[in-house]
């Protein structure tokens, strides 16, 4: 009988022991759970606008017997992350015409009627002077300012002369994801009495991204 009650009383001793140590670790572990919170970190960044242009090499005409109009083209390449798109504007670098004997300034080549963009002015190519036509783009082409034409020599440009200040010829409403061109083709005849020789000048393009 004692030996059962000692081993009773072991029994009943081991048995609160371990419901003590599971109080504890109960307790313990109630007591070590600590708050918690949260607290929202909202992340923000702003992309910078980029924007580039590449009209190519410059242009010869080559030679131009008067009477017989010659025509050749610049693709102006622009490549430009803008959100809202991207304008082509142009202008001759000389005030007085855009293409001087190259010995004698005085004597020029006519410039067609400079280009408006406000009351747009171009018109199907006649007699002679020196005028240009947006023939094609892959951004936006207006087809009621330069036509429906489709390549340089296309009868159907329609055609005015280079302005002195920039001025658009292409308007782009929305972003491109890759490059974007627009081909100008320019066009000139001179009268029979033009003094022989070379005549040279420039012009300018200029592109402006859009927001």
């Amino acid at each position: 009988m004692q030996n059962k009650n000692k081993k009773r009383k072991v029994s009943v001793f081991f048995l609160s022991l371990f419901l003590v140590i599971i109080f504890f670790l109960f307790q313990n572990s109630n007591f070590s759970q600590g708050a918690t919170t949260t607290d929202q970190v909202n992340l923000s960044v702003t992309v910078a606008e980029t924007i580039s242009l590449d009209c190519g090499a410059d242009v010869n005409l080559g030679t131009l017997t008067p009477g017989t109009p010659v025509s050749a083209s610049s693709v102006c390449t622009t490549t430009t992350n803008a959100n809202g798109g991207y304008d082509v504007a142009v202008k001759r670098d000389d005030a007085d015409t855009t293409m001087d004997h190259s010995t004698d300034a005085t004597t020029n080549i006519t410039d067609k009627t400079a280009w408006n963009r406000t009351t747009p002015n171009a018109a199907a190519y006649a007699t002679t002077g020196l005028a240009f036509s947006v023939f094609a783009s892959t951004a936006t082409k207006n087809t009621t300012w330069w036509g429906t034409g489709l390549t340089c020599h296309d009868a159907d440009n329609l055609y005015a002369g280079f302005p002195t200040t920039y001025t658009n010829v292409m308007e782009h409403a929305s972003y491109s994801s890759g490059s974007t061109t627009t081909s100008i083709c320019y066009r000139v005849d001179v009268p029979a009495t033009q003094k022989s020789g070379s005549y040279t000048g420039s012009v300018t393009y200029q592109v402006t991204s859009k927001p």
